[in-house]
């Protein structure tokens, strides 16, 4: 019964913000969102962006308001905000890549001037590297105690297509943002040029970037995992999977993402 009492607040709240009734604008509310996508160095873009004098972003990394914590109210929101009050705010959800229509509307509803950022990587990297932290790490098993039909299934798990679909997502939010307001960042720029990427969103979030650079963790591994390496067996299956995605990509991205090219057998 509680559970249904706040969903019909929070439902009655959404909608007195999309009437106009409550005015978001009177919230300390963020500047900027860290979109996604999850595997793809969201985690070295918060330990980073922490140190940035100019910025702020609340504890934890991942809020998760706009998509598991929905029926919450957006006041509750704003109050991780509020010391961040005179900086440029921010938060970072890889989650909220996925978001649907409806709920990516609210956020332009409330956040019409936000700044999306988005990181992407090679989605057959990226989907090895969801699976083996899934059915792996988190089981606190060994690679070799997996059997290969529970990476299959992974592979083929809602949650798991629905993240490496980087092109369906980005075009929903598109839907709602006129492309000045995205940064889309490569995983491989964080490994082989990690200043030059920072660099460049701090000047998409409007920031200095005559900072003192020895106080930013740009080389810094966070979470490197247990390290198993994709086996062929399940590299074949995933480059069939995601083929035509990256072709469609190296066609949108060009030269950022032609590593990522299959190549023709």
């Amino acid at each position: 019964m509680l559970g249904k009492l706040d969903q019909a607040r929070s439902a009655v709240e959404k909608a007195l913000y999309g009437w106009g009734i409550l005015r978001a604008h009177r919230l300390p509310l963020p500047d900027f969102l860290g979109i996604g996508v999850q595997k793809a160095g969201t985690t070295w873009l918060y330990r980073n962006l922490t140190q940035h004098p100019e910025l702020f972003l609340p504890e934890p990394k991942e809020l998760h308001y706009f998509d598991w914590n929905f029926r919450n109210s957006l006041r509750s929101y704003s109050r991780h905000f509020a010391p961040g009050v005179g900086r440029v705010k921010g938060e970072i959800t890889p989650n909220y890549c996925t978001l649907p229509v409806a709920r990516i509307a609210f956020v332009r509803q409330i956040l019409p001037h936000v700044r999306l950022i988005l990181l992407l990587r090679n989605p057959v990297e990226r989907a090895w590297s969801q699976a083996v932290m899934n059915l792996v790490e988190k089981t606190g098993r060994a690679f070799d105690q997996v059997a290969d039909d529970e990476f299959l299934r992974h592979f083929e798990h809602q949650r798991s297509v629905a993240r490496g679909d980087y092109l369906a997502n980005l075009d929903r939010w598109r839907q709602f943002f006129p492309e000045q307001h995205f940064f889309c960042g490569f995983f491989e720029s964080i490994t082989e040029r990690p200043q030059v990427m920072l660099a460049e969103i701090f000047r998409f979030l409007g920031v200095s970037t005559a900072v003192d650079w020895d106080r930013f963790p740009v080389t810094a591994i966070f979470y490197p995992g247990v390290g198993v390496p994709l086996p062929d067996r399940f590299r074949q299956v995933l480059l069939d999977r995601y083929r035509s995605d990256i072709e469609q990509l190296y066609a949108r991205f060009g030269a950022p993402v032609a590593g990522w090219r299959v190549p023709a057998s």
